[in-house]
């Protein structure tokens, strides 16, 4: 909003954006993706903008909160927040109801453990992500993109997220089978390019038709922050024909 006192932002604010500020499995648009962060993990492509030392540069933003759970689901409601730098190095949050017309403010420490921090309007500093250098690959639920005559968000199961600090190769059996492949494999032409998108495995590793199930043509090549390679296949989606349970087999083809 082209505004830089909280205060001053209201539920008039919000007239025109609640369709496009959502993430919706029934309408998505082509409209709606100016108002996410690209789901690739590219930092430069957020919807909030980077933190300005001015103060006077940092804006506010209205976040549109979707849905809560029951049936019928209620509205969570608008939040409005503005972020500024701080004599310390983080961040100052300060948020508040839409129409409201005081706000809470929270400060945001760096930590160079982690990649990000996060930030709950109900709980303050929460914990989420493991440490940067505890965890290489993340099975989830997640909003993506899915190209509809042209790219829109959209709500994915099974989705396979890789940590900033992974690289990460695909394989196909035609290529190099699964048992075939080792340390000599890293350099011998097998793998063309690597990836260090967050989607790269994404939705690739698993097939919703003619019915769930781990796609067995392929397997992927992890690199990870300490510098180790593995191989990584996936083998089921489903267990007893019921979907939301992934089986993977890895292992380790080269120490750093």
């Amino acid at each position: 909003i082209n505004k830089n006192d909280l205060n001053a932002v209201t539920a008039a604010d919000t007239i025109g954006f609640t369709t496009d500020v959502a993430y919706s499995a029934f309408a998505p648009s082509p409209t709606q993706m100016a108002y996410i962060d690209y789901p690739d993990g590219d930092i430069s492509r957020t919807a909030i903008a980077p933190v300005a030392a001015n103060a006077s540069d940092n804006k506010v933003y209205i976040i549109n909160r979707g849905t809560g759970i029951g049936t019928p689901a209620p509205l969570r409601g608008w939040k409005k927040i503005r972020v500024l730098r701080n004599a310390t190095g983080g961040y100052t949050l300060q948020y508040a109801d839409i129409a409201a017309t005081s706000y809470s403010t929270l400060e945001i420490p760096k930590d160079g453990t982690y990649f990000f921090n996060y930030v709950s309007f109900d709980n303050g500093l929460v914990n989420v992500e493991p440490a940067k250098n505890k965890w290489d690959i993340a099975w989830c639920y997640t909003g993506y993109v899915f190209n509809f005559g042209g790219e829109v968000p959209y709500m994915f199961q099974d989705f396979i997220v890789q940590n900033r600090n992974v690289a990460v190769a695909k394989v196909m059996v035609a290529t190099k089978t699964y048992e075939a492949f080792n340390e000599s494999s890293l350099t011998d032409g097998t793998i063309t390019s690597w990836s260090t998108k967050q989607s790269t495995i994404g939705s690739d590793w698993r097939a919703t038709q003619p019915a769930p199930a781990a796609n067995t043509d392929r397997y992927y090549i992890i690199r990870d922050g300490d510098g180790n390679y593995y191989k990584v296949r996936f083998k089921a989606l489903t267990d007893g024909g019921v979907r939301g349970f992934p089986s993977l087999e890895f292992a380790l083809v080269k120490h750093a």
